[in-house]
């Protein structure tokens, strides 16, 4: 913004080549910003979706990246003719996509003589491009203004070329900016000082030497062309694993350190090492080590590379997927998910409960929550949260259709760790179980494995209550712990418990519709009881709007409720 207001104090207008997925990022300039620029006389060029080195990328990837980039920019308002390729490369197919995505030229950087130190220099290199440029495709450059470009350099570029027949300079600044300001890139930026006094002396060579400054659309020209859709992915069928390299087996071609199609990550204060190999993981596979130290807050993890399509797989809006992966870790884990938006974007979406250490290979899954309509495709990884050691290979994402888990049949316990046993990824809960209340009170609870009247036991000790109440119920999700039902059932849900109080048991259900919960229904009072003793109730029938349930024992005053030995089936 600098620039922007520079260049309009001087009476100029520069090209603004815009990286459409970031803007409004933290750093970046805004949707209002770029707006402000366009009313003050500048031009918005096209510079792809998410930055990618195009030559890196297959030929349909790199299509979406340059077509995606100018239609959000169109749709944005922006009348996007001219395009620059992301750290100056490119290859003839490149520029033959940019072509057929609607822009009328693409700009590179360098082959122009410059006075930088190693830089090319006449004759190697003419003091200008010529006008038009010989190929509009790749219009040349003298090379990137840095930190240790001189005011002096920039103005004998310019001198030279008016003393050898003239012809376009495209200069390109990435920031002006002071190298003592956050995010300002120590190397490719330039001091606003020097901004502002090259403007002014080019004003000057305008009044005297006849210079023109002008964007690149007033010197290239044409029409603004209507907005090329590049081919998508299509969603993988249902039932087959979406994920390109699952195993961690390939190489990626860039940065053979890593595996292909996977991304490491992290935020926050801590200090993570990533290693990679292609062997010695699950099923003979490959793996992925994270070791996390000096953690304060934040995480790390490895993560389906975040694109268009060529490794990111895309998903059907309103199914539900099932992530998979094997894992050895020292700490407790869990899933992050990320989702793309339709203009390429990519934003955090959920996450899962958490996994347990595992010393050994262990098998982790989870099926997400059906698919917003907002949402193209997925990408997730398994996440370490605290200084330890996470291993994974092996990954899966796979399509489980729209809906919801089959119910259980008549007389089967539709319940996930009904009794107890099993901790969660904390140690400290019982897994596919949740501790709720709510109100004025002040519950304590606890777990053990053992100490039930079969298996483990969960014990709510509530000190004081002025109202509401407490308890354990089954996870409100969409199939992972919360049990399916069949509309029209009828279902006998029983607990063992022991309490110094009166209790109930509170149902909950999950409407098919919208996979919202609520408030259902709740059973007589229960008499308090000095031993282990078997409650039981059946539910009225279920409603044809309500495709999954949620119960617990609830306790409401001054006491202390013990529960083990969950059951929920269909008895008609």
């Amino acid at each position: 913004m600098t620039a922007v207001t520079d260049l309009k104090a001087h009476g100029m207008a520069g090209t603004f080549y815009t990286i459409s997925g970031w803007i409004g990022l933290p750093g970046f300039l805004t949707l209002a910003n770029l707006q402000t620029a366009v009313a003050d006389g500048d031009e918005i060029g096209g510079k792809t979706v998410n930055n990618s080195d195009l030559p890196t990328l297959s030929t349909p990837e790199a299509q979406r990246e340059i077509c995606q980039g100018r239609n959000v920019l169109l749709a944005d308002g922006f009348n996007v003719t001219d395009f620059a390729y992301p750290f100056a490369d490119l290859n003839a197919e490149d520029e033959t996509l940019v072509k057929a995505c609607g822009f009328n030229s693409g700009r590179g950087v360098g082959n122009i003589a410059s006075i930088d130190p190693g830089a090319c220099t006449y004759p190697n290199c003419p003091y200008a491009e010529t006008i038009p440029p010989a190929d509009p495709y790749q219009i040349n450059t003298p090379d990137d203004a840095e930190q240790t470009t001189t005011l002096a350099d920039m103005e004998k570029t310019v001198t030279n070329a008016e003393s050898h027949g003239g012809g376009l300079l495209a200069f390109s600044f990435h920031q002006i900016c002071d190298t003592s300001t956050s995010g300002c890139d120590p190397v490719y930026s330039w001091s606003p000082t020097l901004f502002n006094n090259f403007l002014t002396w080019l004003q000057v060579q305008e009044f005297f030497n006849g210079v023109q400054v002008k964007t690149i659309a007033q010197v290239i020209g044409g029409t603004v062309q209507p907005a090329v859709t590049a081919p998508t992915v299509p969603a993988a069928p249902v039932g087959t694993n979406a994920l390109v390299n699952p195993t961690l087996t390939t190489a990626d071609s860039v940065t053979p350190a890593n595996p292909a199609c996977w991304s490491q990550d992290s935020y926050g204060t801590n200090t993570p090492s990533f290693s990679w190999s292609s062997t010695g993981g699950a099923g003979g596979g490959g793996q992925e080590t994270i070791n996390m130290s000096g953690l304060s807050s934040g995480d790390a993890l490895l993560f389906t590379t975040q694109d268009l399509g060529q490794c990111a797989p895309t998903v059907v809006a309103g199914d539900s997927y099932q992530l998979g992966v094997d894992y050895e870790s020292t700490v407790p884990v869990f899933f992050t998910v990320y989702g793309r938006a339709a203009d390429g974007t990519w934003s955090y979406l959920t996450q899962s409960p958490t996994f347990a250490p595992s010393s050994g290979w262990t098998p982790a899954t989870w099926l997400t929550p059906p698919v917003p309509s907002t949402v193209t495709a997925l990408s997730y990884g398994m996440t370490i949260p605290s200084n330890g050691t996470l291993s994974t290979s092996s990954y899966s994402m796979v399509d489980e259709g729209s809906g919801v888990p089959p119910a259980a049949g008549i007389g089967v316990n539709a319940l996930q760790n009904p009794l107890l046993q099993t901790a969660d990824g904390t140690g400290s809960n019982p897994a596919c179980w949740l501790t709720t209340g709510y109100g004025t009170n002040s519950p304590a609870y606890s777990w053990s494995p053992t100490g039930g009247q079969t298996g483990g036991e969960e014990t709510i000790n509530m000190t004081s209550w002025t109202s509401g109440d407490a308890e354990l119920i089954t996870p409100f999700d969409n199939g992972n712990c919360a049990p399916t039902v069949t509309a029209g059932g009828v279902y006998t849900l029983s607990v063992y418990y022991e309490s110094s109080v009166p209790v109930f048991l509170t149902l909950y259900s999950r409407n098919a519709t919208t996979g919202v919960w609520g408030y259902w229904t709740q059973s007589q009072p229960l008499p308090a009881a000095s031993g282990w003793t078997l409650a039981t109730w059946s539910t009225p029938a279920v409603p044809s709007t309500v495709n999954g349930a949620s119960f617990g024992m609830t306790i409401a005053s001054v006491g202390t409720l013990s529960t083990s030995n969950y059951s929920l089936a269909r008895s008609s």
